[in-house]
Parts: structure tokens; C-alpha cells; sequence
């Protein structure tokens, strides 16, 4: 019986994985440097709790959900946001502001695509607590550092502020109460293009012309509305940050979640593959009965962060293999253990094959070092150690194996 993956689920190599915790690693390390603490949340939660989430039925349909043994309906997190809200609800008496980084897997039940899957891995900012742009910028900031600090050379965050684009529709004759639809069409405009979203305004009755003039123009031309000054501020603050370069204004950006309230973000690659995005959503902590307090957050999808960055041909986390000739496996271990306690990643042979098959297997794995170890070298205790890549063998005594592969 051969047993498939489920749809829209994978699994990672050996190389896959060592890439993935070594970016996870430095993002983690650079939003700690920002002040951002670490929590840790379930991955079941209530269904009531996340399917609360304001998004309507698409954000339902995309739930794992199911009824435990004990028929309570329960569902997998989705996103990061929603356990954070809950999270806060729970502990209402932590310092404000509070600032949290979490990374994690998530689950949606949507159609897999090219490097979308149903299981993928996010990592999140927030501070909750604090009304000021600065936060703003201070979470744009954070994941631009560590982006950059990754090896991600081509990106741009764009920003938008919903409060003005909001009032730039109110300005172009849409009804208040049609908003969020005519939000929902702006925010396909990189899937169906400028006369896809002109075709379904039209269709809702919208002069799509003038709308669209709208958004061309420069935000100094928009002081007059409501939300221009946020912008202003953000940018002004990402300047500060030195990271303006990295921003690109962007008046169409519309984010699709409603509860976003200010500023929103969107990190979009230079093959036009968003990686990640989020925004200020003041509303929401209230609405989980965390409290009456402002958030802003952003977010980082690992997976598709993955396929952008090169490989760097590990194969192994080991340093060292040592290859063995004739009885002296115990030799052997009791090197492997020096090595370790030293710090170095150190994997022995375990099957008993020739030196040549040996030697092939470390080459395999790109292991940089073998030591090689024969009744010859335990009766001198010294080590031949071969430099893989350049082929160059040293003799070096068991006692300085730790310096000198240190």
C-alpha cells in the first residue's frame, strides 16, 4: 500500500528544511531585536473564535473544521491574528503596548497554486496598545531589516491608507454603504488588470474613469482627505528609519480583509509575488473582547519567501564525517563526541562500507571535512582530515581534531 499526500499539503527535504530554519532563524533574531516578544498559540481554537473573523463566508469555507470527541466544534488557525486576539483576551493586564512576534504554520482549505499550499508557515509583528503612525513604521521597518537580512535583494512594501481611499471613493460619488464592494473589485486589480475591475464597477453602476483618476494622482495632491496625513506621517517615519526606498505609495492597494483601518502594507516581490502584508486594524481587539485598544500588525508567508531565495547546496547540517578503515568504531565515536561537545556537527560511519563508498557518501551530502581513522592512525592517534572541496589531506593529532575544525 503506497500512501499519497493529502491535496495542497508537502513534504520538505532534507535541504528544503535547513533552508527554511535558517531564514526562520535570522527573522526570528532580527524581530527580537525590534522588541518583539516571542508567544506560542494552539493551532486547534474554537470555530466560533475564528470564524468570527470579519471576511464574511470566504474566510468560513476556508477553515479546517471538525467536531472533537467530545462534540465541541473545533477548527485549525488560519492565520496568526485571530489567536492573538484571543490570546490578548485572555491576559488583559499585560504592559501596553505589547509587542509579539509568533511563527507558525496555518491552514486554509483554498485551492493549492503554484507556491500556494493548504499547510504553510507565516511569521507575524504586532503591537497592540499604540495609536501612533511610529508603530506603523516600526513593524514595516522590522520586516524590511530582516527581509534584507535573508539575502532578498528585489522587494517593495506598498502602502495605502484605508481611511483615504475610503474618502477618495466618498469623493467620486460611492454611496457609504457600497464601500467595501467597490473595495473588493480595486483589490482584484493585479489579478484582472485595470478593464477587469473597470468592467465589474461598471457593472455596480461605478464611473470606474473617475475613480481611477483618482488613484493617479500624487498623494501631495489628496492632503484635503482624511487618512493623507497617516500616509505622510509613515512615510516620513520610514525616511527616519532609512528604508524609504523601500516603500512605494501605492493608492490602489486596498488589502481585502475588512477590519483593516489605516495604513495597510504589502510586500511585493520583483516577480510581482506578494510574500506578505498586514496593516492597522484598531477595531478588532474590541471585537474579541480583548479591550478597546489599537493594533497594527504585519506578516511574512515563509513558503513563498522560500522560492525566491537561492539554495545554498546543504544537504546536511554535519561539518564532519568520519570515515572509518578496519575495527575502530569506537575510536571513532569517542572523536565524533569531542567534536560535538565542541560544537562542531559531526555524523560517523554506521554501515561498515569501503573507504570509497565512504568517501562518495560524505561527497554526496557537500560534508566540507572527513576524517579518516585506521588501526594505522589510532596506534598515532592522529587523524588524516581531507578537505572535500580541495582534495587536501592533513594529518592532524586526535587532541587538536576540535581547534582545528573548529
Amino acid at each position: 500500500m503506497k500512501f499519497q499526500l493529502l491535496k495542497g499539503m508537502r513534504d520538505l527535504t532534507p535541504e528544503q528544511a535547513m533552508k527554511k530554519q535558517k531564514v526562520i532563524g535570522v527573522i526570528r533574531s532580527v524581530f527580537e531585536r525590534y522588541g518583539f516578544a516571542p508567544i506560542e498559540t494552539p493551532a486547534l481554537e474554537s470555530f466560533d473564535m475564528l470564524s468570527m473573523k470579519e471576511g464574511g463566508d470566504a474566510i468560513r469555507r476556508e477553515i479546517y473544521n471538525f467536531r472533537d470527541q467530545g462534540n465541541r466544534e473545533i477548527g485549525l488557525r488560519f492565520d496568526l491574528t485571530v489567536p492573538l486576539a484571543r490570546f490578548m483576551s485572555n491576559n488583559p493586564n499585560l504592559p501596553k503596548p505589547f509587542k509579539r512576534c509568533a511563527i507558525g504554520d496555518v491552514w486554509r482549505y483554498d485551492n493549492p497554486q503554484a507556491a500556494r499550499w493548504r499547510q504553510f508557515t507565516q511569521a507575524d509583528i504586532d503591537t497592540i496598545g499604540s495609536p501612533s503612525v511610529m508603530a506603523d513604521a516600526e513593524c514595516v521597518a522590522a520586516v524590511i531589516d530582516a527581509l534584507e537580512r535573508v539575502g532578498l535583494k528585489d522587494f517593495k512594501v506598498r502602502v495605502n491608507n484605508r481611511k483615504l481611499l475610503e474618502n477618495v471613493l466618498i469623493g467620486c460619488g460611492v454611496n457609504k454603504e457600497r464601500i467595501f464592494s467597490v473595495f473588493r473589485v480595486i483589490d482584484k486589480m493585479d489579478k484582472i488588470g485595470k478593464n477587469g475591475v473597470d468592467e465589474e464597477l461598471k457593472k455596480l453602476g461605478i464611473d470606474a474613469g473617475r475613480i481611477f483618476s483618482f488613484l493617479g494622482k500624487d498623494i501631495s495632491q489628496l492632503e484635503k482627505f482624511q487618512g493623507c496625513d497617516e500616509l505622510e506621517e509613515f512615510s516620513g517615519a520610514m525616511e527616519s528609519f532609512g528604508m524609504k526606498d523601500r516603500i512605494k505609495i501605492d493608492l490602489a492597494l486596498v488589502r481585502g480583509l475588512e477590519y483593516y483601518t489605516g495604513n495597510v502594507f504589502e510586500i511585493l516581490s520583483s516577480l510581482s509575488v506578494s510574500i506578505g502584508g498586514g496593516g492597522r486594524y484598531d477595531k478588532m481587539m474590541a471585537a474579541y473582547g480583548a479591550g478597546d485598544f489599537p493594533a497594527v500588525g504585519i506578516s511574512i508567508g515563509i513558503d513563498r519567501l522560500l522560492e525566491l531565495l537561492p539554495d545554498d547546496g546543504k544537504k546536511t547540517p554535519a561539518k564532519v564525517f568520519i570515515a572509518t578503515i578496519g575495527d575502530v568504531q569506537k575510536e571513532a565515536l569517542s572523536i565524533a563526541s569531542g567534536l560535538r561537545k565542541g560544537g562542531i556537527s559531526t555524523v560517523a560511519e554506521l554501515i561498515g562500507r569501503n573507504i570509497k563508498k565512504q568517501l562518495e557518501y560524505a561527497d554526496s551530502l557537500k560534508i566540507p571535512y572527513v576524517i579518516v581513522i585506521g588501526p594505522d592512525e589510532v596506534g598515532k592517534k592522529t587523524a588524516k582530515v581531507r578537505n572535500m572541496e580541495t582534495r587536501k589531506e592533513e594529518d592532524v593529532a586526535f587532541a587538536d581534531l576540535p581547534k582545528y575544525l573548529g
